[in-house]
């Protein structure tokens, strides 16, 4: 992405340079403002909130209310799927996807080694915390019996 950017931006100098028309300098421009809008909407961290687990990204955060959540562990299961409004890319695994196995499921991770998985009543959603155990633990002691 990052490359697209720089690669469509200094395209659009040669040609400005070599038709003299400024309208070639805005070749870059929707692959940037693409990249600005996935660098606001990835996940940045996860939090333990009084109402729910907040999943923080400059965009604002995404709340998840402990009374949606049914269950959660870590247990391995498919990252893969078809994508609906999910991009992989340098800001890491975020947005909706289905499979076979899970359905429509939600990611917002940053590593897929510290997957944690939350059973919601809208379905799976898979986060990435830092210390993975030491989430699970603490989120479990929130979630109501």
């Amino acid at each position: 992405m990052a490359l697209g950017t720089v690669g469509a931006t200094i395209l659009g100098v040669v040609l400005t340079a070599q038709t003299g028309d400024v309208r070639w300098l805005f070749l870059g421009l929707p692959v940037t403002l693409a990249l600005f809008v996935l660098g606001r909407l990835a996940p940045t961290g996860y939090r333990l909130a009084g109402d729910g687990v907040y999943v923080l990204r400059r965009a604002g955060p995404r709340i998840i209310a402990y009374r949606a959540i049914r269950s959660v562990d870590r247990a391995p299961r498919p990252l893969r799927g078809i994508s609906f409004t999910a991009t992989r890319g340098i800001f890491g695994h975020f947005g909706t996807l289905w499979n076979t196995s899970l359905g429509f499921y939600r990611v917002f991770i940053t590593n897929g080694d510290s997957v944690v998985w939350l059973e919601t009543s809208d379905g799976w959603i898979a986060l990435s915390p830092d210390r993975p155990d030491e989430f699970v633990d603490r989120l479990r002691a929130r979630l109501p019996r």
